[in-house]
């Protein structure tokens, strides 16, 4: 953080908590990973780059409904997560984000300030609004990036999907509108819900990153008609599914590193089931070395 200001770091329960010397404010909490509906929003962001303002998570209390500004993606070398201002006569820089290894969650925030006689104008382009404001928010994604939390044992399967009934809660929607788009699971992020919007008989492919070995599991919530699930890497079916057959769940393991490619199909009966809708849809990775028990 900015270097003239000296923290002082405690832990307390197996968290770790900064403050700034002479300060009882806590600026920075990295304690274990917990899998909560914010975790789970979070995850959501990182695995599909989303930065749109909805959804978003927060590990630190928040004390205003104030819209979040100037929101930003930021990867470092043991850390990656979500960045955003909240604006207000007591302005704050936070960051949530998870450790690389998945171990550890880690919360920031940091007072920011501007000028009260250059007003920020509303709908202003974010590089503005970080020009606006001191410390430089781009400053403080750096001193993010050069974090190093640790790791940590992690004592549950992180890639496993969630339970139905709490996965409609969970579900962050994705709002780009492209047929074919990356699902960038990771050590860090190894399962995401999403909310996908579709269209009946246009299919979704989410691409999804693997290594050797790897299992990727997709279950899908359905709302008027049918989903199909289907892997374009698997070996197809002797006998192709019905036209409106129900295959709400799919699983396959990559047999070599790069990507496998989850197809989404929605069918339904014209004009009496919605042809447009909204699908939740959880997809998880378990590593070979997991499964090994490794």
């Amino acid at each position: 953080m900015p270097s003239a200001l000296a923290l002082t770091v405690v832990e307390v329960n197996g968290r770790w908590e900064a403050r700034v010397a002479g300060d009882s404010t806590l600026r920075i909490l990295v304690m274990p990973r917990r899998d909560d509906r914010m975790t789970a929003r979070l995850c959501g962001h990182l695995v599909t780059r989303s930065v749109a303002a909805m959804a978003i998570p927060y590990g630190l209390p928040m004390d205003t409904t104030m819209p979040p500004l100037a929101i930003r993606l930021v990867d470092g070398g043991s850390v990656s997560g979500l960045r955003y201002l909240v604006p207000g006569a007591q302005g704050y820089y936070l960051f949530e984000g998870v450790s690389r290894d998945g171990s550890r969650r880690i919360s920031v925030r940091w007072p920011v300030t501007s000028d009260p006689m250059r007003p920020i104008p509303a709908g202003a382009a974010d590089s503005l609004i970080e020009a606006a404001v001191t410390p430089n928010p781009r400053m403080l994604d750096s001193a993010i990036q050069t974090m190093q939390p640790g790791t940590g044992t992690i004592d549950q399967e992180l890639g496993a999907l969630p339970p139905v009934d709490s996965a409609n809660a969970m579900a962050m929607p994705l709002v780009r509108d492209f047929p074919d788009q990356p699902f960038l699971l990771s050590d860090a992020c190894p399962q995401a819900t999403i909310l996908l919007p579709m269209l009946a008989r246009v299919d979704q492919k989410l691409r999804v990153p693997v290594r050797t070995g790897d299992r990727v599991s997709a279950r899908a919530l359905q709302g008027e008609g049918t989903v199909q699930l289907s892997f374009d890497e698997a070996t197809p079916a002797a006998a192709p599914p019905a036209v409106r057959e129900a295959i709400p769940e799919a699983a396959f393991a990559s047999p070599s590193d790069g990507r496998v490619t989850l197809r989404v199909r929605l069918q339904v009966v014209p004009r009496v089931q919605q042809a447009q809708q909204g699908i939740v849809l959880s997809i998880g990775r378990t590593s070979a070395r997991r499964q090994a028990g490794t």
